[in-house]
C-alpha cells in the first residue's frame, strides 16, 4: 500500500524554502499581525516539529498534518497556512506493507531460506525492534501470534527461545504498528543451512546484526540477496510468484530495476517508468498498456494517454526517444501486479533487452 514519508532531508529542504524566508521577514504582510516574540515562537515550533519527525511515515497526508503540525501554537497564533502547506509538500509517497497478520511463508521460499537470521522492522521510522534466528515460518510467527492468535511452532525456533517478557514486548510493538495502519517489515539478513553451525555462531550472528541494524537508516536496505539483506516479501515474489496470465496484445513491458525497491510508491514507479524510450510504432496504439517489471515481477501497469518527445537535461529534443503520460490501470494491475514474467523471458531467449524496452504483440 502507499503511505507518505517526511524525508530525512526535510529540515534542510524547508530551511531553503520561500515559506521559511517568509517567516523570517518582518515586513511580509502575513507577518504583520505577529510581534517579534510570536514570529520566533512560530519558527521554533515548526523547525522542531520537522526535525522531530524527519524520516517518519504516515498512512496519509492528513495524519501527517495532525502529527507534525497539529497542536503547534506558533506563539499563540497558530502556524500560518502557507507554512503548513510548505511542510506537507515535503511529504513523498512511499510503498509500505499493509496491516494485518501475514500469510504463512510459502514452502518454496522456506526451502530456499533453510536456517536464517531475520529482523523485524518498524516501518514508521525504520527502526529494528527484534533480531532472531529460525527456520520455516519463524519470521512470521511474531506477527501471526500478535494479530491472529496463531500458536507459534517451537520446532521452527533456532537457538534459545526468547523470554516471555521479550515475546510480550514484541507482540505489543507489532499491535501498535498495526493500529497505526502499517504492517511490520520482515527482513532476512542471512539465509542458508550453513548460516548456523553451532549455538555460539548463532549467538554471535544475532549480536552482530542487533548492533549493525541499530545504526542503519532505510537507504542501505535493498532487495539484493548478494548484500546479505533482503525483504521477505521480495523473496516471496522472486521464488513463489504465480506466472502472469496471458498478456494483453499489443502491450509493452518496461524493465525498471528501481521499481523493486521496498519503499517504491506508485507515483515514483510511474515517474521512473515513463521514458525516454525508443517507442517505435507502439506509441501509435491507443491506450497502450505498459507493464512495469523488475526481477521478472510485474510491479505496475499503466495506460498511455499520449507521448511527447524526450528532452535531455539541457532541453534538447531527441526525435528517437519518447516519454509517455498516462495513469495506472486498476483492472490490469489487479490481474498482473505480483505475477512473474519468467516464461515470457524464457520465450525471448532467457534474457531481457539491455535498454529495458520490450514490445509485445504485433502493431
Amino acid at each position: 500500500m502507499d503511505a507518505v514519508e517526511l524525508p530525512a532531508t526535510a529540515l534542510v529542504e524547508f530551511l531553503e524554502s520561500a515559506a521559511f524566508a517568509e517567516m523570517l521577514d518582518p515586513e511580509d504582510e502575513r507577518s504583520a499581525s505577529r510581534d517579534a516574540r510570536s514570529r520566533r515562537a512560530e519558527v521554533v515550533d515548526v523547525v522542531n516539529a520537522i526535525d522531530a519527525n524527519a524520516g517518519r511515515r504516515f498512512v496519509d497526508r492528513e495524519r501527517a498534518g495532525e502529527v507534525i503540525i497539529g497542536g503547534l501554537r506558533g506563539g499563540g497564533l497558530g502556524v500560518r497556512p502557507t507554512v503548513v502547506d510548505a511542510v506537507l509538500d515535503l511529504l513523498r509517497p512511499v510503498g509500505v506493507a499493509a496491516p494485518g497478520a501475514p500469510n504463512p511463508v510459502p514452502l518454496e521460499v522456506q526451502s530456499v531460506l533453510g536456517v536464517y537470521i531475520y529482523a523485524l522492522v518498524d516501518p514508521r521510522d525504520a527502526s529494528v525492534f527484534y533480531v532472531g534466528a529460525g527456520r520455516g515460518n519463524r519470521v512470521h510467527q511474531h506477527a501471526r501470534a500478535a494479530l491472529a492468535g496463531v500458536t507459534p511452532d517451537a520446532g521452527e525456533v533456532v537457538g534459545d527461545a526468547e523470554s516471555p517478557a521479550v515475546w510480550t514486548a514484541t507482540e505489543e510493538r507489532i499491535r501498535d504498528i498495526d493500529a497505526d495502519g502499517f504492517g511490520v517489515e520482515h527482513w532476512i539478513l542471512r539465509h542458508g543451512d550453513d548460516v548456523v553451525d553451532s549455538a555460539e555462531t548463532l549467538a554471535a550472528y544475532v549480536r552482530q546484526f542487533t548492533v549493525e541494524f541499530a545504526d542503519l537508516v532505510r537507504l542501505p536496505l535493498t532487495n539484493n540477496a548478494s548484500s546479505g539483506a533482503i525483504q521477505l516479501d521480495e523473496m516471496v515474489l522472486q521464488y513463489a510468484a504465480p506466472l502472469a496470465p496471458p498478456l494483453p496484445e499489443p502491450c509493452v513491458l518496461v524493465k525498471v530495476d528501481d521499481s523493486a525497491r521496498p519503499d517504491a510508491g506508485a507515483e515514483q514507479i510511474y515517474e521512473w517508468a515513463r521514458g525516454g524510450w525508443r517507442a517505435g510504432p507502439h506509441r501509435t496504439v491507443p491506450d497502450l498498456p505498459v507493464l512495469v517489471f523488475a526481477d521478472d515481477i510485474v510491479r505496475a501497469v499503466h495506460r498511455v494517454d499520449y507521448w511527447e518527445a524526450y528532452q535531455d537535461a539541457d532541453g534538447n529534443l531527441d526525435p528517437k526517444r519518447w516519454v509517455y503520460t498516462g495513469s495506472p490501470d486498476a483492472e490490469l494491475e489487479a490481474r498482473y501486479v505480483g505475477t512473474s514474467l519468467r516464461e515470457v523471458r524464457e520465450r525471448r531467449g532467457g534474457k531481457w533487452n539491455h535498454n529495458g524496452w520490450h514490445p509485445y504483440g504485433q502493431v
